[in-house]
């Protein structure tokens, strides 16, 4: 009944019987290291207070028997965690994902008026998030494109695994699409609406897309390892701080990648490696390598004068699914270019065990593979522990994970990240604040990058429903131009300051765009009667996922206290100048008290209003939540 009566409320949005919550500037506020602190507390501040640091390893373990099916039903005493090694006491143990029935299912809401949206997402929701990475830099290498008939097969072929994969996926599997191009692209945020992530691998579609042929890998860091460092990087930060475990799916031709670092590859590219390798582990990151050539057949290395006395390598785990993903008709490779085919399977193996994935390949319908490692991987282990080793000194540290020699016996596969380098930083290398949580025009301290408000404002980022809110977005007026402190602020935003810090911006034109929140008031209310503390926040996007501009307020008001007769609801009011160039406007509401956040990302150009309360067809600034 609850969800009926919120309905209700957001249909009611703009009711003068609603007490109005005032939106304030916010005043950022620095967050804690995303580490375990224990502290002794006391009434008397003249005693000293010590505080130390527990830092924990966390470990996502996918258990799958003969069959390749899930394993259900264990618990913390089947696993033995080791460190190089030594014994580790496990901390926590979770299992996710074991249920048979959706981890959400959005319920049926009746029609809201137009331009109103409520924070649920319209598909249901299972498992952890997917990233698909679709690696247009590394397909079709130069020696390949020499010889096959189409020069841009792998592209094709590649694109028709990932349109298979994605109508095959399972229910709830919640995906986002990232290309690399000349960058790294976000071109459809995290979905599991099929519909939506088919429009945006259809080369005709006229919104971004993954483009038809790309033909510049060369000059943008094909078999590059420096810029797949960069890459994989720029995926970790923004995966940073979204909960749980994270699997990212890379499709690509050659994965010029090692994430052992060696004493050859110098000292800078060293860090970078060990950085990025922490990264991911703290971010719960597993790499499952796609080789989109499928299965390899004709060796188109094997007048390349520089392997052709190369060593022989073997071949037994080539298309082995005890080592990577390998599929059942791999074929052998003869000749003396063997060994770098090899080669390229073995990298692709050794980047799936280090992340706690796995690696395809030597396979023409890889896309099947794909949807059972998809559907296992939504069911999965998670263990801490506490390393017994405090000695900090940057080496690489291993992990092994095995089960009790009872489950043991029943030949059960794990798959889990093996290892992560001993440095002294804990956490992940914050970015600093995203432009889309920061209050540009306030000059107020940072908020870190895993910030819970931050983190959800993430272009892309996923709907978030632990608070549910409605939202009326609608213009104010007709668009008009910027004024000179408007256009200073636009210039401190990313779409805008990236090559033209120095330039002084032409004004643009400017939508005025108000978002009336609706709240059920339950959802704040503590019994310690506190005052409400929401942060709300609103930023818009362009087609490339830039932020045009941002505002972070704070909403005060009281809830009411134990004996007081609150409201059902309240509403929040909201003003943010939006360029008419912009694609998206993503909404939050963070209650600082509870922790919880409601997130959602609206489509433009919105829907025409009433001539009075909104603007005219050449202002109108989504109809539906992404």
């Amino acid at each position: 009944m609850a969800l009926k009566s919120f309905f209700r409320a957001a249909a009611l949005i703009v009711s003068s019987l609603l007490p109005v919550c005032l939106a304030v500037p916010l005043v950022a506020q620095q967050t804690a290291a995303a580490t375990e602190p224990n502290q002794a507390t006391t009434a008397d501040s003249s005693i000293t207070t010590f505080r130390t640091t527990v830092r924990r390893v966390v470990v996502d373990v996918v258990v799958t028997d003969a069959d390749g099916n899930p394993v259900r039903g264990l618990n913390k005493d089947d696993f033995i965690i080791a460190e190089d090694g030594e014994p580790q006491k496990a901390l926590s143990f979770e299992a996710n994902g074991f249920t048979d029935g959706m981890d959400y299912m959005p319920p049926k809401l009746p029609p809201e008026p137009v331009n109103t949206f409520v924070n649920l997402p319209s598909t249901p929701e299972k498992g952890p998030l997917y990233v698909l990475l679709y690696d247009l830099v590394n397909m079709d290498n130069e020696d390949q494109m020499s010889l096959d008939a189409n020069q841009h097969e792998d592209q094709v072929r590649s694109r028709q695994q990932l349109m298979k994969f994605i109508e095959n996926k399972p229910e709830g599997a919640r995906f986002a699409i990232f290309v690399w191009s000349d960058g790294l692209h976000l071109i459809q945020g995290f979905t599991s609406d099929k519909a939506t992530l088919l429009a945006a691998v259809d080369p005709h579609n006229a919104k971004p897309h993954i483009p038809t042929v790309y033909l510049m890998g060369e000059n943008v860091g094909r078999a590059n390892p420096r810029a797949t460092v960069v890459i994989l990087n720029q995926l970790s930060a923004y995966l940073n701080g979204m909960p749980g475990r994270k699997n990212l799916i890379w499709f690509s031709g050659t994965f010029p990648l090692s994430l052992a670092a060696t004493k050859d590859d110098g000292p800078n590219y060293t860090e970078q490696i060990k950085s990025t390798l922490n990264l991911l582990a703290q971010n719960q990151i597993a790499i499952y390598p796609v080789d989109v050539r499928g299965v390899v057949v004709q060796n188109w290395h094997a007048n390349n004068s520089m392997i052709e006395d190369g060593p022989e390598v073997s071949q037994k785990n080539v298309g082995n699914p005890a080592v990577g993903g390998g599929a059942t008709n791999s074929t052998t490779n003869s000749g003396v270019g063997a060994p770098l085919i090899t080669g390229s399977y073995s990298d692709m193996d050794v980047i799936a065990v280090a992340t706690g994935g796995r690696a395809f390949y030597s396979n023409n319908d890889a896309s099947s593979e794909l949807v059972q490692a998809t559907q296992n991987g939504t069911s999965y282990y998670t263990l801490t522990y506490a390393p017994t080793n405090h000695q900090y000194d940057g080496g690489m540290r291993k992990i092994r994970v095995r089960l009790t020699p009872e489950s043991a016996k029943k030949g059960y596969r794990l798959e889990y990240r093996h290892g992560y380098y001993g440095t002294e930083d804990a956490t992940p290398n914050a970015p600093g604040l995203s432009d889309a949580a920061a209050n540009t025009t306030s000059g107020e301290p940072q908020r870190r990058a895993d910030d819970a408000l931050d983190v959800n404002m993430k272009h892309g980022a996923p709907t978030v429903h632990q608070l549910l809110f409605a939202a009326h977005v609608h213009a104010v007026g007709p668009p008009s131009k910027g004024t000179p402190e408007q256009m200073a602020q636009l210039g401190r935003q990313q779409a805008y300051a990236k090559g033209r810090k120095n330039e002084k911006l032409s004004s643009i034109l400017l939508q005025k765009i108000a978002i009336d929140y609706t709240v059920m008031t339950h959802q704040l209310q503590l019994q310690d009667g506190r005052p409400m503390n929401l942060e709300i926040a609103a930023a818009a996007y362009d087609t490339d996922g830039a932020v045009l501009n941002n505002v972070v307020n704070k909403a005060t008001g009281d809830t009411g206290g134990p004996s007081a007769q609150p409201a059902k609801v309240y509403r929040i009011q909201q003003e943010i100048e939006v360029p008419l160039a912009a694609a998206s406007i993503r909404v939050a509401i963070h209650d600082a008290n509870t922790g919880r956040v409601g997130a959602m990302e609206i489509k433009l150009p919105l829907a025409p209003e009433n001539q009075s309360a909104s603007t005219t067809d050449s202002g109108k600034v989504g109809q539906q939540p992404n």
